[in-house]
């Protein structure tokens, strides 16, 4: 879990702002995103809380709140799911108006149980060819960068409606 992100975009804040605002390196704020809050330094602490202009016990309470309500990543748009992609986030909730595009893109997967069928009928090998099939449709088809990268990436998570506004990506592997 990306902790980090996590909470900078509770606060409407981004790694560059950390980075803009602080002059702490962003390969050191990557590495801290991947920690728990126990090994953050002070630091960082007093960096983030620069950034969100609040104190360094808000900022340390607020990180440990949220690292104990294994918080899900929030999504608004493309760029907020490819950082989440980036980040290797288990779960991803999408929310507002892009999650009408993820809809759409959600009706093009098959269902549990299709899936499964297909799995069980070929002894497993025709997820192997989808991929192989998939990843040659991709270099032909003409597509901005990002949007093949969003394609690419969600064939990894399951689609959960949570309510009316809300979609939860999960990773296909936690079900195992």
């Amino acid at each position: 879990m990306s902790l980090l992100d996590i909470y900078l975009q509770k606060n409407e804040k981004k790694r560059y702002d950390v980075y803009k605002e602080t002059g702490i390196s962003q390969q050191m704020l990557s590495s801290v995103n991947k920690k728990n809050v126990s090994s953050y330094s002070v630091k960082t602490i007093q960096a983030i809380a620069k950034t969100v202009k609040k104190s360094e016990g808000t900022v340390l309470d607020e990180l440990l709140r949220l690292e104990n309500e294994n918080a899900y990543f929030e999504v608004f748009n493309a760029e907020d799911l490819l950082l989440a992609f980036e980040n290797k986030e288990s779960y991803i909730v999408i929310k507002g108006e892009y999650k009408k595009e993820m809809e759409e893109l959600a009706k093009s997967q098959l269902s549990e149980t299709e899936t499964l069928g297909l799995e069980l009928g070929s002894a497993g090998l025709v997820t192997v060819f989808a991929e192989v099939i998939m990843q040659l449709v991709d270099l032909f088809i003409n597509k901005n960068d990002d949007k093949r990268k969003i394609e690419s990436q969600v064939r990894k998570y399951k689609f959960k409606k949570v309510n009316k506004n809300e979609i939860l990506l999960y990773l296909r592997q936690l079900d195992y």
